[in-house]
This record gives structure tokens, sequence and C-alpha cells, in this order.
């Protein structure tokens, strides 16, 4: 599948306007404390940006973005996975060939998750994340998350993990154990694993003591100006080539803060662009990858743009 041109993102985020008028509020009443320190840390800037749905449509526009996928955050608390899941649902209705979602689920409740999890993707959500065990306090062990995993093969959707590096500082958030992600992988060879953030550095480095990497892990660039040079294209390209990288933003996440004060897509896909791909490891990397890993039908939907 040639997508000469196109630009799917697969890693964007989405909030209501409520959210954005007041997140440290909004957060603090449905009990999300990690995600307040996160998005709006006391006493600090935040490089936090904000993005409704029509904030979100308008600025793909302008930059040239062909469709987007709405990742859920990693929330502490199954209602407000239910909250995300059931207004980036309303946002695909609104914009079925430009949006794809995941839904987002929180292993820690049990029946009640799989229950809703099972719901959202009957609803149309096409994937599962994004998902960072450290923060919502599950293991990679646990039956619940697992069945979670059973559940992505059966219906052969993509799930979205957050992936640190290890060699960055603490502002990069919770360690993740690539080691066992690695492993995890190895054990669910029909689901298709996004490690964010070049997986945490899985994608370019060369680390003996996870050996080859399943092939089924692939890795977006979400973030990445705010953690490496344009460099790490190449360097991932070197060792896991064009077919495992997909691009992602993480807008409205603000790459360039010392420049920026809002989000926008244009300033990373400027950079994209003077890295020197090849026109096939661009397609592959910016549309194809990530549309390959889409329900066809999905896929389809986002191709008629």
């Amino acid at each position: 599948m040639s997508d000469p041109g196109r630009i799917v993102d697969a890693h964007v985020h989405g909030y209501t306007a409520e959210v954005a008028a007041d997140p440290a509020a909004w957060g603090a009443a449905r009990g999300e404390e990690a995600w307040v320190r996160c998005v709006a840390p006391e006493g600090k800037r935040s490089i936090q940006g904000w993005a409704d749905c029509d904030t979100l449509v308008r600025d793909m526009d302008r930059a040239g973005v062909a469709a987007c996928v709405l990742l859920g955050w990693y929330w502490e608390r199954q209602e407000t996975c239910d909250l995300q899941n059931a207004w980036h649902l309303e946002w695909i209705r609104r914009h079925p060939h430009r949006l794809v979602g995941f839904a987002t689920v929180q292993p820690r409740a049990g029946e009640r998750a799989l229950a809703a999890l099972e719901k959202a993707l009957d609803a149309g959500l096409a994937g599962i994340g994004e998902i960072l065990p450290q923060a919502q306090g599950f293991s990679l062990s646990d039956p619940v998350w697992r069945t979670i995993l059973g559940i992505a093969s059966e219906r052969d959707l993509p799930v979205t993990l957050h992936a640190t590096d290890p060699e960055a500082g603490p502002a990069a958030g919770p360690r993740t154990p690539l080691e066992d992600y690695v492993q995890m992988a190895g054990e669910f060879p029909g689901v298709n694993f996004i490690l964010a953030h070049w997986g945490g550095g899985l994608a370019f480095r060369e680390l003996a003591e996870f050996g080859a990497l399943p092939p089924n892990l692939y890795f977006d660039t979400a973030a990445s100006p705010l953690l490496y040079d344009i460099g790490v294209f190449k360097s991932a390209l070197a060792k896991v080539g064009p077919s495992r990288i997909l691009y992602g933003s993480d807008y409205p996440l603000i790459l360039y803060p010392r420049t920026a004060r809002i989000a926008s897509f244009e300033p990373f896909l400027d950079e994209i662009a003077a890295a020197g791909l090849r026109a096939p490891e661009r397609d592959a990397i910016m549309a194809s990858n990530i549309l390959r890993l889409l329900p066809a039908g999905v896929a389809q939907a986002l191709k008629g743009v």
C-alpha cells in the first residue's frame, strides 16, 4: 500500500474544552493526580498544549495531515478511560475519514475494564492505547492485562504502549520495562505492539541484552524533538528498517518549547522533510505503516481522503 505524500499521524491526543479550561481542577475532581502532575506541574511551565476536535482538524488542514490516530491517556481510573473513549467516538463520528481512535483501559478495574473495552471497540475504536503500566499500577503478568492482549489478538488490533528511554532523565516519565515489553511481544505474536517515543531507544540502539526484536514490535516517533536530534531517523532506519517506524507527533504537546507557545504539526514535519529520507522510506513512515496495522475497513476509509 503506497501513499506518496500522504501524512497519517499515529500518535495524537485530544481533550474537550472543559478539560483545557482548567486541567488541574478537572483532573483532581476525577482522581487523576498523576495526569495533573504531568500536564499542569505546579510552579512550572507546562509543555502540554490543548486541542479539542475543531482545533485538531483545523491544524491538520493547515499542515496537510490527512488523518490522525487519537490515543487515550494512561488514566488511573476506568471511569476516566470511559469518558475519553466516549468523546473520541463522538469526534470520529464527526470526521470518519480523518480521525481514528484507540481505546484506553485501566486493567486494575478487572471485569468492568474488560466490559468497557469491548463496548468501546464494538462502537468503533480501532486499537488499544496509550498504555503505561507503571503509571496505571499493573504488571505485564496481570491476568486482566493478558486478557486485554487476547482481545487485541482476536480482533487483530494494534496496541500502543508508552516507552521511556532508560538514558533519559526523570522528566521523561516513569521508567518502562523495555526487556519485559520485548518478552511480551514474543509471547503474543498475534498482537502488533507500537512502542511510543522510539520504543525508549529500542528502535535505534544496539542493546545486546535484548537480542533480535520480535517482528511484531513497531516504533512511533512521538515527541522526538524533545528527546533526540533529527539523526535518530537515520539511526533507526539502519537498525529496524523503514517498515517498523511510524510517524507520530504527540500533538498537542509543544515539541519546540523554546520557540513556540502553542502546538502545531508543521515544525516537526519540516524537520522530517529535511532529514534526508528516500521517498519509499518517507511514504512508509509517514502513512503506509500505520495504515497497514489498522483494521482494513478503517484504513480504507482513511485512504478515501
